[in-house]
């Protein structure tokens, strides 16, 4: 075999009904001379990693209990080779064209990044819709930009750059929208691919309340990760301001002074935006140490 230059990750768990065919797509149409694929079968409880080590070409990695989706992520990347590492699902969604475009954008291109997004032709489950439709708003509201499809499972990154981030993926449901803010935030150079989602073989694992406020805590703490003063800061401006009107209209209008009620709130702002700027000084720090992380992985 010569150098590999991509490495497939698919992330298992109880996929039995689908994890033959889509292992069977995916050798039929990939060059595997110079690619790798790895399944993570993620402890699971049915046939799915026996029926994965069938494929001699296939790497079958096994996770001893269920760990969760970005745990797998996270095992796959480490055990890689490739330049470039792809995650595709296992539950027969994705079609292997749809990855040889993004693997060939990610090298024509000199990408870091390369996402996914569903095309007008792709199955969506309408269960989920309002769901998804919440959680872009919020992220919306949080990063002040328009993501298309932040938790695609269907993205490719430089090897170098994704293992510098591993420790921030959640262990569970969440890897992917994750690893979308990370990008953005840190500006790294990067794509987006149109392709068409099929409905998927099996039942989801996936809990959308549950699942759902989990991803949405994920972004909020990526956020005040990066760019803390945009959160603390925002919200002690809010407070202090308000807390200054209301005192300085009960002062003039009621005439004994500014009650107590504004001047907690006055101080509880300006602890609000001390707490960003302490928090900012942090995130340089942290911000500084992925950089040459990032730089020793060049090296």
């Amino acid at each position: 075999m010569g150098e590999i230059k991509a490495s497939i990750i698919i992330p298992a768990y109880n996929e039995e009904l689908s994890i033959a065919g889509v292992c069977q797509e995916l050798l039929e149409c990939l060059d595997m001379s110079q690619t790798e694929i790895i399944v993570v079968d993620d402890g699971s409880t049915d046939r799915t990693g026996e029926i994965a080590e069938q494929f001699s070409q296939i790497r079958t990695i096994h996770h001893r209990r269920n760990r969760g989706y970005g745990a797998a992520i996270r095992t796959g990347t480490k055990e890689a080779q490739g330049e470039i590492v792809a995650w595709y699902d296992s539950d027969g969604q994705h079609r292997p064209e749809d990855l040889l475009k993004v693997i060939k954008r990610m090298t024509e291109e000199n990408l870091d990044y390369c996402i996914c997004i569903s095309g007008g032709n792709s199955y969506e489950e309408k269960s989920r819709k309002f769901g998804k439709w919440i959680l872009r708003v919020f992220l919306r509201m949080m990063t002040k930009e328009s993501i298309h499809d932040f938790n695609s499972g269907l993205r490719a990154f430089k090897r170098k750059i994704l293992l510098c981030y591993l420790p921030l993926l959640p262990a569970g449901f969440g890897a992917s929208t994750v690893t979308t803010l990370l990008m953005k935030e840190q500006a790294f150079i990067g794509g987006e691919v149109e392709i068409t989602v099929k409905p998927r073989i099996g039942k989801s694992t996936v809990k959308q309340i549950r699942d759902g406020l989990r991803t949405m805590g994920l972004i909020l703490n990526i956020i005040i990760l990066f760019r803390p003063l945009v959160i603390f800061g925002a919200i002690g401006s809010f407070v202090l301001v308000a807390s200054l009107a209301y005192g300085i209209y009960c002062a003039l209008t009621v005439g004994l002074g500014i009650p107590v009620l504004s001047s907690i709130g006055i101080f509880l702002g300006l602890e609000l935006i001390c707490l960003g700027l302490i928090s900012h000084q942090i995130s340089s720090m942290r911000r500084e140490n992925y950089y040459y992380l990032y730089e020793n992985q060049k090296g």
